[in-house]
């Protein structure tokens, strides 16, 4: 539906969700599927425990139409799809915001009938306080997660065998912990299960596969079309100080996915090792962070995918008015390609090993940001920003580099503001310049920006114009003016006008091309309440 309303209403410690809503539980269960219905979170006091839970309409049904003109818009034929589900996080230590009691006042007695002042001189003159140690630590959870979805045979007239849409069931579990191991380390990870039966008119019981699942048969009925598919994640991270060193895994099935999100990445495998520090007095700050990523695991494509990925970012604060910011990644991807043939003919696993077609990808990015404060005082503010970035593409087939491409963009902007008078101005420059094989396309210009309030920052008014050329291979294309007119006005603190103008001027070199203009005005008003 073209028009969705969805509540979100909060009080205290309850969280509730009516209508049209998205709620996110993990990236392998319930991902941000829009639902139709109703939902809770809540969080009691002390915040040891949280609780999740959903459940509405994932889909709409759509009965099968074979006439369709090509005016109208039909959807394809769905079933109705209802979804429920729930996450409980458990938090050890809780969230920090104990609970004193009803009263604030303090007793002199204990709960023993001691004399309180007597401890706590007691105390004082022994300087030692005795410390509990815990298992769990203040960042130590425990997320335990149930999505299930099932889509309504009967919610629409059964469509021709032509139409190959069957309807699902699925049932999801994941195990979520972070655990601080000592005073220096910190493992999270995600273990996530997925049964997902690709056809509920098979009534076939599945009785020989025995997995965890075996546990929800009261609740969810296993068949023979029933699959299953695995997700895990986790990453070790080392806190020694002046650095931290961490060691990440994923691993995810192929055709892994649930009915609790629209997209999944699976069939892949992840290893990362990162690491960062900060030197100086915190001055400089550098973190790597080096990968390896492959898919087909199990070797039943024709194309397998290996990439490494290796990225670099240095910040450096030579002094309280400058930050200078650097980054490079290089990027390189290896796909192997087999061809039918090969897989046809192959008779053992040795056989047309190099009748492959190899094919290398890089990727290589760096970008410089630095940003200086010129001058700060109670009258005026002025900066200066300059961000370079350079990208570069190729590829490689058989030991010969392909023509690729390269990408450059400056951007820099002076900023200067008038405390007492509420005004400030900015003028800004772009630069874009694209190189690939016999084509160099440009687009520069500038941008001056000026911005005011009046009547006690009550009436605010902005003012810009910008002017850009397009060339290509040094000849010019294009070029384009626009200025722009803001006002907005405030009164009453909760009501809001506005009124904004844009003129856009365009002009193509191009043959029997004729100027183009256009002017554009919107009025709005908002409430706030």
């Amino acid at each position: 539906d073209f028009n969705q309303f969805g509540i979100h209403p909060i009080w205290k410690w309850i969280n509730l969700y009516a209508g049209y809503n998205t709620m996110n539980f993990s990236q392998y269960t319930l991902n941000g599927a829009l639902f139709l219905g109703g939902g809770v979170e809540l969080t009691p006091p002390p915040g040891k425990v949280k609780v999740q839970a959903m459940y509405g309409r994932l889909r709409k049904p759509q009965v099968f139409n074979p006439v369709v003109d090509n005016t109208s818009q039909q959807a394809p034929f769905a079933y109705r799809r209802m979804g429920y589900g729930t996450k409980v996080t458990w938090k050890p230590r809780g969230s920090g915001n104990q609970s004193t009691g009803q009263s604030g006042a303090n007793s002199q007695y204990n709960q023993d009938g001691g004399d309180n002042k007597k401890s706590k001189t007691k105390q004082k003159k022994t300087g030692k306080k005795k410390k509990i140690k815990h298992f769990f630590s203040p960042q130590d959870q425990i997320e335990f997660i149930v999505f299930g979805a099932h889509d309504e045979p009967g919610s629409v007239p059964p469509p021709p065998d032509t139409v190959d849409v069957k309807p699902e069931d699925n049932l999801v579990m994941s195990l979520r912990v972070t655990k601080s191991i000592g005073k220096r380390l910190t493992l999270n990870a995600e273990v996530a299960g997925s049964a997902l039966t690709q056809d509920t008119r098979i009534a076939t019981k599945d009785e020989e596969v025995k997995n965890l699942f075996f546990l929800t048969d009261g609740a969810y009925t296993r068949r023979t079309s029933t699959a299953y598919y695995n997700a895990y994640k986790g990453d070790l991270t080392y806190n020694a100080g002046i650095f931290n060193l961490g060691l990440g895994y994923e691993r995810v099935d192929p055709e892994y996915r649930t009915l609790g999100g629209y997209y999944f990445n699976n069939d892949l495998e992840n290893m990362t090792v990162n690491f960062s520090t900060q030197l100086f007095q915190n001055r400089v700050s550098i973190s790597t962070n080096v990968g390896t990523q492959r898919n087909n695991l199990n070797n039943d494509q024709l194309a397998t995918l290996r990439r490494v990925s290796a990225a670099v970012n240095l910040n450096v604060v030579p002094s309280p008015t400058i930050n200078v910011n650097l980054s490079y990644s290089n990027f390189q991807s290896l796909t192997r390609v087999r061809s039918q043939f090969e897989q046809i003919n192959q008779l053992t696993a040795f056989d047309n090993l190099g009748d492959s077609l190899n094919l290398t990808q890089l990727s290589q990015n760096a970008n410089l940001n630095a940003n200086f404060n010129l001058i700060a005082n109670a009258q005026q503010q002025q900066s200066l920003n300059i961000n370079l970035a350079y990208q570069q593409a190729d590829n490689e087939q058989g030991g010969t580099t392909l023509p690729g491409t390269q990408f450059y963009q400056l951007t820099s902007a002076y900023n200067i503001a008038w405390t007492q008078l509420d005004m400030s101005a900015s003028l800004a420059f772009n630069y874009n310049q694209n190189l690939a094989e016999n084509l160099d396309t440009r687009m520069l210009g500038p941008t001056l920006t000026v911005n005011k309030s009046l009547l006690k920052r009550q009436l605010t008014l902005v003012l810009s114009a910008s002017f850009n050329q397009a060339f290509t291979n040094g000849t010019q294309t294009n070029q384009v003016m626009n200025g722009r007119l803001g006002i907005n006005y405030t009164f009453v603190q909760k009501h809001r006008l506005g009124f904004n103008a844009i003129y856009l001027n365009q002009q193509t070199q191009a043959e029997q091309a004729n100027a183009f203009s256009e002017f554009t005005g919107t009025l709005n008003y908002s409430y706030s309440f």
